[in-house]
């Protein structure tokens, strides 16, 4: 006979994971062992191992609920914007407000992404082109002349995600600018530079 979940085996889980992020954060995730996880969490190593199999598929599975959020928004919360910069000023707060909530997840992602097994990591790579996608789209709806020259919209894309992924490193959400406006504020300047940018006098 199967054996039934416990009641809290969600919340449990879930609290390895976010354990775990934080420590994988702090000490990276070669120097983090189950022990350690396990330690955290008040737990022994054997009731670790009835939620995960390994250090690995908790890595994994971190990753995967981290990026899945924000496919999932890039899916279904865009469509009720017709304006491309309200597109963009949507997609950015909401990438802002989960790196605010998920720092360390964000961190781990940004990290240790090379430490899943290749089938592993090919397919979070996957996602994550997903998502670059999704902001080229909404890019080259703002400046449809850069449809030719894919290469550089490329580019534009990298460097969007070059301002916002790396604010970890600075960025405090309880400071004095809330994560909105810290969205807000990335818009304006991208949109702004963005918007004249190689064209022609």
């Amino acid at each position: 006979m199967a054996r039934t979940r416990s009641p809290d085996y969600d919340k449990v889980r879930d609290d390895i994971i976010e354990k775990a992020a934080s420590m994988f954060a702090k000490r990276g995730y070669a120097a983090t062992s189950i022990g350690d996880i396990a330690d955290a969490c008040d737990c022994s190593k054997s009731r670790l191992y009835h939620y995960f199999d390994c250090k690995e598929a908790i890595l994994l599975d971190m990753l995967n609920t981290h990026v899945d959020k924000l496919l999932w928004s890039c899916r279904h919360s865009l469509y009720g914007f017709k304006d491309p910069i309200e597109r963009f000023q949507q997609l950015t707060r909401f990438f802002l407000e989960v790196y605010a909530v998920s720092r360390d997840q964000h961190v781990v992602l940004l990290t240790c992404l090379d430490f899943l097994a290749p089938e592993n990591r090919k397919e979070l790579i996957a996602k994550q082109r997903e998502l670059i996608a999704y902001v080229r789209d909404i890019l080259l709806q703002l400046r449809p002349d850069m449809a030719g020259d894919m290469s550089m919209a490329h580019v534009d894309t990298m460097l969007f995600f070059g301002m916002i992924n790396w604010t970890y490193t600075w960025y405090r959400a309880n400071g004095a600018v809330s994560p909105e406006q810290l969205a807000d504020r990335t818009v304006e300047l991208f949109t702004k530079g963005y918007a004249l940018v190689g064209r022609k006098p």
